[in-house]
């Protein structure tokens, strides 16, 4: 079926409060492991097993109910700006889009 298992049986525990940084070797699956966790995989992609986010599994929440987590409470950092950042737009405006929506403003505001 040309199905891969890109990453397999991770764990992360983070308490109130604590930043993690997920660390490892190129190809490891830190970048996969972290978008299937935020429910960010293409759409070909596919997460099992649970994203446990305050007693509740990310993985089964609507896509309305998942932007209210994500960037409030959750967040990540692409590591690598080329592939990150659309060199059609500035810089400033692709940083403040996510803080724009999470907070309704408008982009004047």
């Amino acid at each position: 079926d040309g199905a891969v298992e890109a990453v397999k049986g991770i764990n992360i525990h983070v308490n109130a409060g604590e930043t993690v940084a997920v660390v490892g070797e190129s190809g490891s699956g830190k970048s996969q492991t972290m978008m299937a966790a935020m429910s960010l995989l293409a759409s070909n992609g596919e997460a099992s097993g649970h994203v446990d986010y305050r007693g509740r599994n990310l993985l089964t929440l609507s896509k309305s109910e998942l932007n209210k987590v994500r960037g409030r409470k959750i967040s990540m950092i692409f590591q690598e700006p080329m592939t990150s950042l659309d060199p059609l737009y500035s810089i400033g405006n692709q940083l403040m889009e996510p803080i724009r929506r999470h907070r309704g403003l408008s982009a004047a505001e």
